[in-house]
This record gives structure tokens, C-alpha cells and sequence, in this order.
């Protein structure tokens, strides 16, 4: 799967800065950057590498692990299981075009119609600290296999980047699909004021973060059926 469709959204987060130790980076997670030692990592250089150099490095991915866990997982969710504050990263290929990607989404954060995602670590986290991120993220990939199938309209929600923001039961950075079905259930025209909603984008009814305009990644018809399927109960 293409990253750049993994990475449709991601979740707004403050970033600060401070001076740490030369073989201390810093990486950001719940609000406060959190230190990364990769004291025992081979240095790269300045040069930004194109492929993961420590792939299957057992320390890089106990780095990789620890950076994640402080840092990541907040958004990403714990053990990398996504649950629908942002892309579930399982879902990348180990690939170059991927590891590429990976590297340069990091860097250069993640900005969609003015809105911050996802902050740039340009200057702030070197590629070694990324690269075991990435290290310890791929060994999550088979866990995929023993994850439930997502259903037809699910699946639909995936492919429209709803589930970048929002999941069935669990709050992200929307609202849970079944918050929806509840708090407009005794709306009149509920499905029409939806479908706008979602279709133009907005803001202020469930916190700071905006929706971006769906009809830009999903069709007229898509953003109805998905409209009628979570006020149907996301079932």
C-alpha cells in the first residue's frame, strides 16, 4: 500500500525544542518532545539515505520501540495498532519507495488546506532516530494477519480516509462513528446536513481540529452511502 495514501491525515500536535546531549534527538509525542538515544546506532551521516539502512537490526528496532512508545504511539496507537487517531502504519510495504516516503513525511510534517497534522521534524530529528522508528514499525507488520476483515462499508471509509480521523467506537481526532449515530439520531434531515458537512468540511462541533472536504478523496455518492452508514449505526 502507497504511503501517501496511508498518510492522508494525521493528527495536530505541538512541537518544542530543546538542547539535549549530542547523542540525544528529540521526537515528539504527547506534547513535550521526548528524548531518543541512538548513542549505540551506526552513524549515518548527513546524507539522507533512501532505503532503512537498520532493518533487522535488533538495536535499532529495542530504539526504534522505546522512540515509538514515547512518542509515536499517542497518535499511531500502542503497538502500533492504529485506533483511528491516525494511519495504522502496519499497513506499509517494506519497500524503498515506502522507506523514502517514510523518511521524507517525518521530516516535512503533514499539512492539508492549511491545516498542521502533523509537524515537521526537519532539524529536530535526525534520519538515524526515524529509521529506527521505522525499523521497529515493520516488525509490526504481521500482526496485520490476525486483525478482523473490515466489512464493505468499512472498507469504503478506509478507502475515503475516514479512518485517518475517526473509528467506530473509540474517539481520535474526531468523533467515534457510533458518537455520530447517537447525537444525531433525533435530528430532522440528519442525512442531508451530514452529506454537506462532510462533503465541505468544517469545524467547531466536536473540537478544534477541522474536517477536511471529503469530496476532494471521495465521491458524491461514496460520502452518501457512508453518511447513511454511520447514522445507521456503523454496523
Amino acid at each position: 500500500m502507497n504511503m501517501k495514501k496511508i498518510l492522508h491525515a494525521l493528527t495536530a500536535c505541538a512541537v518544542m525544542t530543546t538542547t539535549l546531549a549530542p547523542s540525544l534527538v528529540l521526537a515528539h509525542g504527547d506534547v513535550t518532545p521526548q528524548a531518543v538515544d541512538i548513542g549505540k546506532l551506526k552513524p549515518l551521516g548527513d546524507t539522507l539515505l533512501k532505503v532503512n539502512p537498520y532493518r533487522g537490526d535488533k538495536e535499532a528496532i529495542a530504539v526504534g520501540l522505546s522512540a515509538y512508545t514515547q512518542n509515536c504511539a499517542r497518535c499511531h496507537g500502542i503497538d502500533v495498532i492504529s485506533g483511528g487517531i491516525s494511519p495504522d502504519l502496519r499497513n506499509l510495504d517494506i519497500d524503498q519507495e515506502n522507506d523514502t516516503y517514510f523518511l521524507e513525511s517525518v521530516l516535512r510534517g503533514k499539512v492539508r488546506n492549511g491545516a498542521v497534522y502533523m509537524p515537521p521534524f526537519q532539524g529536530i530529528m535526525p534520519q538515524e532516530a526515524i529509521w529506527a522508528i521505522r525499523s521497529y514499525v515493520d516488525t509490526r507488520r504481521d500482526s496485520l494477519a490476525a486483525a478482523a476483515p473490515l466489512n464493505e462499508k468499512e472498507q469504503l471509509a478506509k478507502k475515503s480516509g475516514c479512518l485517518s480521523c475517526h473509528a467506530t467506537d473509540a474517539k481520535g481526532v474526531g468523533p467515534a462513528f457510533r458518537a455520530i449515530t447517537k447525537k444525531y439520531a433525533k435530528t430532522k434531515n440528519a442525512e442531508t446536513k451530514l452529506i454537506a458537512k462532510v462533503t465541505k468540511g468544517g469545524g467547531g462541533v466536536w473540537g478544534s481540529v477541522p474536517m477536511p472536504p471529503m469530496a476532494e478523496s471521495a465521491s458524491a455518492n461514496d460520502i452518501q452511502t457512508l453518511v447513511k452508514w454511520i447514522l445507521d449505526g456503523a454496523k
